[in-house]
């Protein structure tokens, strides 16, 4: 059924992304992207597929089809075809399952490899979200399944105003990350005690102050407590500074508009003379996070956009060569920056905790923040980087040397 020109369809913004993944689709040497959900099942494609619903159902399985050439096809069961707002383009139904394997099958005919959120072997679930039955029924009408990660993360680039309001929020983050250690500072120099969450109350009041909001509250770790990369301080059961505590301070917040992407740091300090073993690690960890930045920089200024996994094995190995192997790195080198979340739906600098084979795309935002624990103390260094059509750049500071607090007299 062709659309009515004569009727009113959908907000322009919810199909203004097509052309964009029609690009990403020939860049791929792809035939299309097949979106599939089913009641929430594949967040990408719910994303896409929601606001082209207008409040319609869509309680059953929903396809929708974005070829690399043509106009895209959204397929839905016959009893919500009438809750679907008119589209720009044509919409199908299916009533059984054997009408569905029927619509399907012609709205796959002639495509020859198509994009879905999938995943070899499991190995990256961000992308992989499409269930093994419903990859089989696709495969079995003769089409070629290809992961979607570039396809999707194509979506996620940011506009001028976003990478604005990132810079906007990374300003702010390091401004709170100097009041946290400047409180920590006079705190100790006045000999008082001093917990992890009060620290973390000065950040959520700097943050308060700038308008900035957050998923969840900075984690400031004490000690062995920095051994834990997710450590979560709680009143009441955090730790009191001492002498020769390390101290890691991790912040992140963005500013209140939807779309406005996160900044994301982690802070590094000492109460008292540093060990020669922190010393030891924090160098290691420096010269991991910059040799990670380096070779995105090296790629992106040779016209080559490296994957996900390659920047995490730079800083792995560079560590594991220090003698920091994978009991002492537990986790991904870096995450890409997200709006609704710290952590975002493009990219991540991963091949340990997953195999991230997308690659790196320029407008997109990542963090770097290689880290080393063991249960007495642990070190993480995080920077936040804007990849740029000929290069990568660092949109927070790059800590040199470890935050020293005077050690308490007493």
């Amino acid at each position: 059924m062709e659309p009515d020109p004569t009727r009113p369809t959908v907000a322009t913004a919810s199909v203004d992304w097509i052309a964009t993944a029609r690009a990403a689709l020939r860049a791929a040497d792809l035939d299309g992207w097949l979106l599939y959900d089913f009641r929430g099942s594949n967040p990408t494609a719910r994303a896409r597929i929601a606001p082209l619903l207008d409040g319609g159902v869509a309680s059953r399985r929903v396809f929708l089809l974005v070829p690399r050439e043509g106009e895209p096809v959204l397929l839905v069961h016959a009893i919500e075809r009438g809750s679907i707002p008119p589209l720009p383009f044509e919409v199908r139904a299916y009533s059984g399952r054997a009408s569905l394997e029927a619509e399907l099958r012609a709205l796959v005919a002639g495509h020859r490899r198509l994009a879905m959120e999938y995943s070899p072997n499991g190995d990256n679930p961000y992308v992989g979200a499409v269930d093994a039955g419903t990859l089989e029924l696709v495969r079995s009408l003769g089409v070629e399944v290809v992961p979607s990660g570039d396809v999707a993360q194509a979506l996620e680039v940011w506009s001028d105003a976003q990478i604005d309001a990132h810079l906007e929020a990374a300003e702010a983050v390091l401004a709170a990350k100097d009041r946290a250690f400047g409180f920590l500072r006079e705190r100790v120099g006045l000999e008082l005690p001093v917990t992890e969450t009060e620290v973390q109350a000065v950040i959520v009041e700097a943050f308060a102050e700038r308008g900035l909001v957050y998923d969840h509250p900075a984690n400031v770790s004490f000690g062995a407590h920095a051994g834990d990369p997710h450590y979560v301080p709680r009143a009441g059961q955090d730790a009191t500074l001492r002498a020769g505590d390390v101290v890691l301070i991790d912040l992140w917040a963005k500013l209140p508009e939807a779309d406005a992407p996160y900044a994301d740091v982690t802070w590094m300090g000492v109460c008292g003379e540093p060990s020669a073993e922190l010393l030891r690690a924090f160098e290691a960890v420096k010269d991991a996070r910059d040799a990670a930045f380096r070779a995105i920089a090296d790629a992106f200024a040779d016209g080559r956009r490296p994957e996900g996994r390659e920047i995490d094995r730079v800083a792995r190995d560079l560590l594991a060569e220090r003698g920091y192997g994978d009991d002492a790195f537990i986790h991904r080198t870096g995450h890409s920056l997200g709006t609704r979340r710290t952590h975002g739906e493009a990219v991540h600098l991963d091949d340990f905790e997953t195999c991230d084979r997308r690659r790196l795309l320029p407008r997109l935002g990542v963090t770097i923040e290689p880290g080393v624990y063991f249960p007495h103390f642990g070190v993480r260094s995080e920077i936040d980087v804007l990849l740029e059509d000929d290069g990568a750049r660092a949109t927070t500071d790059l800590q040199e040397e470890l935050e020293r607090l005077p050690a308490p007299r007493s």
